[in-house]
């Protein structure tokens, strides 16, 4: 019902487009009747080929109009709209300007006519169409920011403030036009023109400080500092408690070095109630994302927060703030408390449940990351995170089942994010692993190096895995490789690469990339010295190999069941 309501009064707009040609234009009535009813009969053909979209057949029917009446304005314009559609410009300018010729008084053909120059990137003729369109229709406001719009575009700056100047004997001053014009007059750098526009601002909305902050501020830009400066102390002697003002003065004398003077108005700027909070956890981020750590110290930054957090405890944006600060401290339970509290009062914010979550993985609290990721999920089941972190912390556990399941729903979350829906495939390959469904283990690691063959973590651990089940070594050697080519002092990769290059009998590389494994690791686990007491004995040192081995005893994380058969000698190789 609608589309052909629609349609209909598309039909309709072409047939008055149609009938105003015909009363205005003396060359459709000079024709005998025959004529005239096979003029209207192919122009009405026309009209409705071009509304079903079939505009070939639409063109042969305007074609026959003007063989009929060759000076037609109304044909001219309708094959000039479909010679637009196809973006021949230059045959729609040509028959565009005819039309205009033919009927000057249509609005509708000067509209195309400015249309189709304005897409050639004739601005400035554009632009004298839509000025003669003006002078037609002074009352309509549309054109008027058209025409200041294009001449915007090509950067003709005063062009654009003359049109507005039009505008504004028309209309009177409003607030958009004038705002406008104060840009170009910046544009123009012509202080007096943009401070002119700025007061007639401050003179029709009095109660509206803002505008005298702005001109303030136009001033400050300027070098003008003595005017800017009593504009902002008239205003704060009106109201002391303008916030907005003080954040003007603070940042001003902290541009000049006068850090004293923008402490203190900081400090009020906080503590006023007439400044939003969430303005005020803006300007401090802005302080922060400054990184001038000599006009704004960190412990400045950190009582600017306190304040806020003591006089506003139960606004949650500055408990939000408050965190990261806490954060930034490396006090990470007070972080969470603030966090924690946050979303007892509103539990419908994602950013803050993710900041809570993240944070329970970086103090690798697993009860906190599966109770919180548990919590999240019910708020938010369309969230692949809190699904990746339950998982994992079900893996740190080694409860890998579980883990298995939580990996399993996220993955379906992941759509086209095909870098996370990897990272879900490997965490899967390492729960299946764990739970002896090797084949499957290695299908998720295979997942993962179709999306992302430099996965170093994947290839690194696919590799091992297939060197501790003495399978397919030549593949583990290639991809242990290559993930030391990516991570060069990786120790945990140089140990792999060193296994592997051991279970392939070659030895002396073995020892040589077993050596920068134990240089390059940070912490040498007791698997790391029975691997290299291993390599040592194939290569021949026994009493070295003695040594690391009773190392790794000492070290005691999840070596061999053959250690002790090894230090005692009883172990064959």
């Amino acid at each position: 019902m609608k589309i052909g309501f629609v349609f209909f009064l598309i039909f309709l707009l072409n047939i008055s487009v149609f009938a105003d040609d015909k009363k205005k234009v003396d060359g459709y009535e000079s024709l005998d009747e025959k004529s005239k009813l096979e003029f209207d009969y192919s122009f009405m053909e026309g009209i409705r080929s071009k509304i079903t979209g079939d505009l070939q057949t639409a063109l042969g029917w305007y074609d026959n109009c003007l063989k009929i009446y060759p000076e037609s304005p109304v044909v001219k314009y309708e094959i000039a709209n479909i010679l637009v559609l196809t973006e021949d410009y230059n045959g729609a300018l040509q028959l565009a300007r005819e039309a205009v010729a033919g009927n000057p008084g249509n609005l509708w053909y000067k509209l195309l006519l400015a249309n189709v120059l304005q897409k050639k990137a004739m601005i400035e003729e554009a632009c004298n169409v839509y000025a003669d369109i003006i002078a037609k229709y002074p009352d309509k406001e549309e054109f008027y920011l058209i025409e200041a719009n294009l001449y915007t575009s090509v950067e003709k700056w005063q062009q654009a403030i003359d049109v507005y100047d039009r505008y504004e004997k028309q209309n009177g001053i409003t607030e958009p036009v004038t705002i406008e014009k104060i840009k170009l007059y910046t544009k123009l750098n012509n202080l007096k023109g943009a401070s002119n526009e700025l007061l007639k601002l401050i003179r029709k909305y009095p109660e509206k400080n803002e505008y005298l902050s702005l001109l303030a501020e136009l001033y400050f830009n300027y070098n003008q500092d003595k005017k800017g400066l009593q504009i902002l102390n008239k205003l704060l002697a009106a109201d002391p408690d303008n916030g907005f003002v003080h954040l003007y003065l603070s940042d001003y004398y902290r541009d000049k070095n006068q850090l004293e003077n923008a402490d203190k108005h900081v400090r009020k700027a906080l503590l006023s109630d007439e400044l939003d909070n969430s303005f005020k956890v803006q300007y401090i981020l802005k302080l922060v994302l400054s990184g001038d750590t000599i006009k704004v110290s960190d412990n400045q930054l950190n009582a600017y927060v306190d304040l806020l957090v003591n006089k506003y405890r139960d606004d949650l944006s500055i408990r939000a703030l408050h965190s990261d600060f806490l954060k930034k401290e490396n006090k990470l339970n007070e972080a969470r408390g603030e966090l924690e509290y946050i979303l007892s009062q509103d539990k419908n914010n994602f950013a803050i449940w993710q900041e809570l979550l993240l944070l329970c993985n970086e103090m690798t609290d697993t009860a906190c990351m599966y109770t919180k990721s548990v919590e999240a999920i019910k708020y938010f089941p369309e969230q692949p995170l809190p699904y990746v972190l339950a998982g994992i912390s079900l893996m740190m556990e080694k409860n890998y089942k579980d883990a298995v399941d939580f990996f399993k729903d996220g993955l379906k979350l992941t759509d086209e994010n095909i870098h996370l829906k990897a990272q879900f495939y490997s965490y899967l390959g390492d729960c299946y692993y764990n739970l002896d469904s090797v084949q499957e283990a290695f299908r998720m690691f295979d997942n993962v190096l179709n999306i992302n063959p430099n996965d170093a973590m994947v290839l690194n651990n696919y590799a091992y895995y297939l060197s501790l089940l003495g399978e397919n070594l030549s593949k583990a050697e290639r991809m242990s490789s290559q993930a030391v080519t990516l991570e060069s002092e990786n120790g945990t990769y140089l140990d792999t690469y060193a296994w592997v290059l051991y279970m392939r009998k070659d030895y002396s590389q073995a020892l040589y990339y077993m050596k920068l494994a134990m240089q390059y690791s940070k912490e040498v686990s007791g698997v790391l010295y029975e691997h290299y007491g291993d390599i040592l004995y194939m290569n021949g040192d026994k009493e070295k190999a003695v040594e690391m081995w009773k190392k790794a005893m000492e070290a005691g994380d999840e070596t061999s069941s053959d250690l002790p058969a090894k230090i005692s000698g009883e172990h064959k190789f």
